[in-house]
């Protein structure tokens, strides 16, 4: 990773960064007398950030490309987490709608771990005058079965309620 706070790749960028930076620079040189006095200070500078490094090493100084290292933003991956919950929810409901059939309101919960993994989904299924769990025994699993296959999670994380 190149923000790893690596010093090698921080070298990396540097002299990727002046050599860039160099030629961009040659590009837009006028021509006279003063382009090749300021090409000069260009590879100049070019020069210097290739032996940057030599000279914390000799001094024995703190590495001068050292980055910082990153930390990942909690907050933000907890809010995506959520709205990728509340997404789901409203997804859940309409496919449920178009391939069983069933009116249906879904709630969900991501983790805000890498990948946002389904923690749990919620299903409460209308429906409409059959009572009992019993009735719908089969609907049941293979809503359940649907929704882990379609989630990237075990059935056992899928729950469905049957209401009048």
């Amino acid at each position: 990773m190149l923000l790893g706070g690596d010093p090698v790749s921080g070298y990396i960028l540097a002299v990727a960064g002046a050599v860039l930076l160099s030629a961009v620079f040659s590009v837009l040189l006028p021509g006279g007398k003063t382009g090749p006095f300021l090409k000069g200070i260009s590879r100049l500078f070019v020069f210097a950030v290739l032996v940057a490094p030599l000279v914390s090493l000799l001094t024995g100084q703190k590495p001068v490309f050292d980055l910082p290292d990153v930390k990942e933003d909690s907050g933000y991956l907890v809010q995506c987490a959520r709205l990728l919950s509340e997404q789901d929810g409203e997804e859940i409901a309409r496919y449920l709608g178009e391939e069983f059939s069933l009116p249906a309101v879904a709630e969900t919960e991501r983790s805000a771990e890498e990948g946002f993994p389904v923690i749990k989904i919620e299903v409460k299924v209308h429906a409409d005058g059959i009572t009992g769990e019993e009735a719908h025994i089969d609907m049941t699993g293979r809503v359940k079965a649907a929704l882990a296959r379609k989630y990237h999670c075990e059935e056992g994380l899928v729950e469905v309620k049957w209401e009048d």
